[in-house]
């Protein structure tokens, strides 16, 4: 009797054991995961001009876009939010932080300059510190909406240019917003430029923000990656290619290779270990 019960306990102590190994497989897999999801989306930059130039319909019809456009926003991505003049407003960069960045426009009022020069370098900076200490791994997008020209910088509008280019080198994709007729000197210096006249265009003005590519980026496909390519084209939903040694091909479901392996170890430790027991006891109950 004492061996029969000896089994058991062995059973079901490496029953667990193995259980809570392949669960923790998992468990890391969610984790690998969710980093990897949280270094490879987009921080936003949104620098709103909100000079007095701004005032009436302008800052109502801004604000209406910005508000449509934040509230369809996709998750996982971070946001910051520097107003050109009402420093009291900055949001530094949230991860989900669309419900901080839409109080933060709600609140603004216009008044004061134009100081394009400088907040686009207050924006340089928030964004070197977040990829050394966050993670270097993000898009980030730098949205511009201006009406008018630099008016405290010496430099004037071409120190801007030359600020957004200075941008664009360290990888940083500027979409540039002439709002109301202003802001063409952009064209040409930002990633993207757009010029919108009241709330209907700016709202299709930030809905591109995403759907665009710069024109001036040159894609290079090698023919391996046309062929991969096609093949990925042409799934199912929720397949993938598997090639074995010999480079014969086929398809997989990628989505549960990792759950049915789990399962099948659990069902053969089980059996296993409820032929064990039942050897043992047999053994037990034999003259």
């Amino acid at each position: 009797m004492r061996i029969l019960l000896f089994a058991f306990v062995l059973f079901l102590t490496t029953t667990c054991f193995l259980t809570n190994t392949i669960f923790a497989q998992g468990v890391e897999l969610s984790e690998l995961d969710a980093e990897f999801a949280s270094q490879t989306g987009t921080a936003y930059t949104i620098i709103f001009d909100d000079s007095g130039s701004m005032e009436g319909g302008k800052l109502k019809q801004a604000k209406q876009a910005f508000r449509w456009w934040l509230e369809k926003a996709e998750p996982n991505n971070a946001w910051c939010f520097l107003p050109m003049n009402r420093r009291s407003l900055d949001v530094d960069f949230v991860k989900n932080g669309e419900s901080q960045v839409l109080k933060a426009v709600e609140k603004l009022r216009v008044g004061g300059m134009t100081p394009i020069v400088a907040t686009l370098e207050r924006a340089f900076g928030m964004i070197k510190k977040r990829r050394e200490l966050v993670t270097p791994y993000e898009r980030h997008l730098l949205i511009l909406l201006t009406d008018g020209h630099e008016t405290k910088h010496p430099g004037g509008n071409p120190k801007v240019c030359e600020m957004v280019s200075k941008l664009r080198l360290e990888g940083v994709e500027v979409f540039g917003i002439g709002f109301h007729g202003q802001g063409d000197y952009l064209n040409g210096f930002a990633t993207h430029f757009a010029s919108a006249n009241n709330r209907e265009e700016l709202q299709s003005s930030l809905e591109n923000v995403d759907a665009e590519v710069p024109l001036d980026i040159e894609f290079r496909i090698s023919p391996e990656e046309e062929k991969a390519m096609a093949q990925v084209s042409v799934l199912p939903l929720g397949k993938e290619v598997r090639s074995s040694p010999n480079g014969a091909q086929a398809l997989e479901d990628y989505g549960s290779i990792i759950e049915e392996d789990s399962q099948v170890g659990i069902v053969l430790v089980v059996v296993v270990g409820f032929l064990v027991l039942l050897f043992v006891a047999k053994r037990a109950v034999s003259p």
